[in-house]
């Protein structure tokens, strides 16, 4: 852009940190206002200067990420924090190998809880967080066998403790793909108006020699009345342990 172009910006003055505007950065923030809105005001820093000052300022950058997990009440972030772009962004930076935690510690990026949020409200979003969450699996796998061969029998020990954790890591991110016991799909429901009957045994006793037998029934669909469909033959039952008729009187 041309130093001549009346409409170019103007570059943002330098802007020290002092305790009122980073006060004021949180309080806006816990508001519900975005950083990139906060910044658009001449009169604050940009977004480059709060991450900046989060980093070498650690209360700020404490009050700062406060601040974003509890921009409502419920501590979800504000109600319009969705954005396509911000999601997009979160997804490719996982796929990097970026975890979510450093993720949400950018003052530029929504707060934990927010993102969590987003995937409870978005199946598309969630959706995408696990393919990138299979991503970061692929790169520990990748990661892990580098490590192996370079291991040698001095770091063996090392190596391996090192090993467990990337295999553990790569488990928790993508089960589907790296866990040790692979996620079974549902079975799917039943189709609408399909009915399902379940079975009825009673055991019945025969009035006269006192044998028993187990008697089947099943509920009629169309009635739900008990029909009688098979039975078992007659049996006697066992005599008590330690007696027979020999030993009786």
């Amino acid at each position: 852009m041309s130093q001549d172009d009346p409409d170019a910006a103007a570059p943002r003055p330098y802007t020290r940190f002092t305790a009122d505007v980073a006060r004021e950065v949180c309080e806006r923030v816990a508001a519900g206002e975005s950083l990139k809105a906060i910044c658009a005001d001449p009169d604050m820093p940009s977004d480059r200067t709060v991450a900046r000052w989060a980093r070498e300022h650690p209360v700020f950058g404490a009050a700062y990420h406060r601040a974003k997990a509890f921009a409502r009440p419920d501590g979800l972030g504000p109600t319009s924090t969705y954005c396509e772009a911000t999601a997009h962004e979160i997804c490719a930076r996982l796929a990097e190998g970026e975890s979510l935690t450093a993720i949400s510690d950018d003052p530029a990026m929504p707060a934990f809880f927010t993102i969590l949020h987003w995937q409870r409200r978005s199946p598309e979003f969630a959706d995408a967080i696990a393919l990138a969450r299979q991503a970061q699996a692929e790169r520990l796998a990748d990661l892990g066998w580098e490590m192996a061969l370079a291991a040698t029998p001095e770091t063996a020990y090392l190596t391996r403790v090192r090993l467990g954790q990337l295999r553990w890591a790569a488990a928790i991110k993508s089960p589907r793909t790296h866990g040790r016991q692979k996620a079974a799909d549902p079975p799917p429901p039943p189709a609408a108006g399909e009915a399902i009957l379940l079975k009825h045994f009673v055991v019945e006793s025969h009035p006269e020699t006192g044998q028993r037998r187990v008697v089947t029934y099943l509920p009629d669909p169309d009635t739900n009345r008990l029909e009688r469909i098979a039975e078992s033959p007659w049996t006697e039952l066992p005599a008590p342990a330690g007696l027979s008729g020999g030993d009786a009187g």
